[in-house]
């Protein structure tokens, strides 16, 4: 394996993104990208692109999951779900974050 190669992150990112990063002007739209359930197995994947990235809002490399989504008219909510170990298929599965989208208000912001 080449380690210079690109990586699959298996990672949890959300991203306030420019539609067009060549022109900062552009609209900005949120990005939801979720991790395997069970890819990777237990265990931290760390992301040190993190700081050179400032539109990443949310990263965590260190859970196992998925991400759902609640669709609206006025809003997209997404909740970022979690499982605490991927050794044992009756692992409780909880939520670790959510973001919400509001239409007409541009990027995604986290809720408590």
């Amino acid at each position: 394996m080449n380690p210079r190669a690109p990586r699959d992150w298996h990672s949890t990112f959300v991203s306030d993104i420019k539609r067009d990063f060549a022109n900062p002007s552009s609209p900005t739209v949120a990005d939801f990208s979720g991790t395997s359930i069970s890819s990777n197995g237990d265990g931290p994947v760390y992301g040190p692109m993190i700081p050179a990235n400032p539109h990443i809002k949310f990263f965590d490399g260190d859970r196992r999951g998925y991400v759902r989504c609640l669709v609206e008219h006025e809003s997209w909510k997404t909740d970022l779900r979690v499982v605490s170990t991927v050794s044992r298929p009756e692992a409780p599965v909880e939520t670790f974050a959510s973001f919400v989208v509001e239409d007409g208000r541009p990027g995604a912001v986290r809720v408590s």
